[in-house]
């Protein structure tokens, strides 16, 4: 698993494409996915410096916009976690990276993704079912609103997907490829509490492994909270490495 490791951050957190829609920042010290909220995918940041590189991201971003920044267990420096708390970053919640193995999982009928209602999203107004149902899931709005993901709505390299129950949106996916890499992303799976137990989460990531192996892709990865760890082991997803996400908000 460390071999993998070692290439999902190569190839998703240093060297990531996206198309041009989406901007990556590359400076001296980090690499940023930026939208609504900022995102830092890697850094470079000597131990003894950490403390001034972390108080110059806070000064910005305390008067623009949100900062997220995950850090994993191979994460350096060490005493970066430290240094985030202390400069005013809030803890949001540990995660675990897993990543499935496509060539080893049968997609096909393991599941039974087919009995459930998953729909791939293609019109603007579906977006409000996908934002109903994570506001619903998580508690709280999601941080990306209506007028990014309907920018991104078109490209093909992120899509959004509902599952239904009687015509009822009850769980939510996006799906991500970036270009050049072995590896589907998924994130934001979640089902609405009341539907949840009935196996609808589970068609929901199969229909993602399913399309992912039909990409040719070789792994689908995600970031799963422990209530949705269990889920995906059982699944076939191996644990990579643990993490924690720590947020900044802006004070204007």
């Amino acid at each position: 698993m460390d071999n993998l490791l070692k290439a999902y951050d190569r190839e998703i957190r240093i060297n990531l494409k996206y198309p041009d829609i989406v901007k990556v920042s590359h400076t001296r010290n980090f690499i940023k996915i930026e939208g609504p909220f900022d995102f830092i995918s890697y850094w470079d940041i000597p131990e003894e410096s950490a403390s001034q590189l972390v108080r110059e991201q806070v000064g910005y971003y305390r008067k623009n916009k949100a900062l997220i920044w995950r850090v994993f267990d191979h994460d350096k420096p060490a005493n970066l976690e430290t240094v985030l708390k202390a400069e005013g970053f809030e803890y949001a919640d540990s995660v675990t990276l897993v990543a499935l193995p496509l060539a080893e999982t049968d997609t096909q009928a393991r599941f039974e993704s087919d009995k459930h209602d998953v729909r791939e999203l293609a019109k603007p107004a579906e977006l409000h079912d996908f934002l109903a149902v994570t506001e619903a899931a998580f508690g709280e709005p999601s941080p990306n609103d209506y007028a990014y993901l309907y920018s991104l709505l078109p490209v093909p390299n992120f899509k959004f997907y509902v599952a239904y129950q009687d015509n009822k949106p009850v769980a939510a996916a996006r799906f991500i490829i970036p270009d050049e890499t072995r590896f589907g992303l998924l994130f934001g799976g979640c089902v609405i509490p009341a539907f949840r137990g009935k196996g609808i989460y589970k068609a929901l990531v199969n229909s993602k492994a399913r399309q992912a192996k039909q990409m040719g892709l070789e792994y689908l990865v995600t970031e799963a909270r422990e209530s949705s760890r269990p889920i995906l082991e059982s699944m076939g997803f191996k644990p990579l490495v643990k993490g924690r996400t720590w947020n900044l908000y802006p004070t204007t």
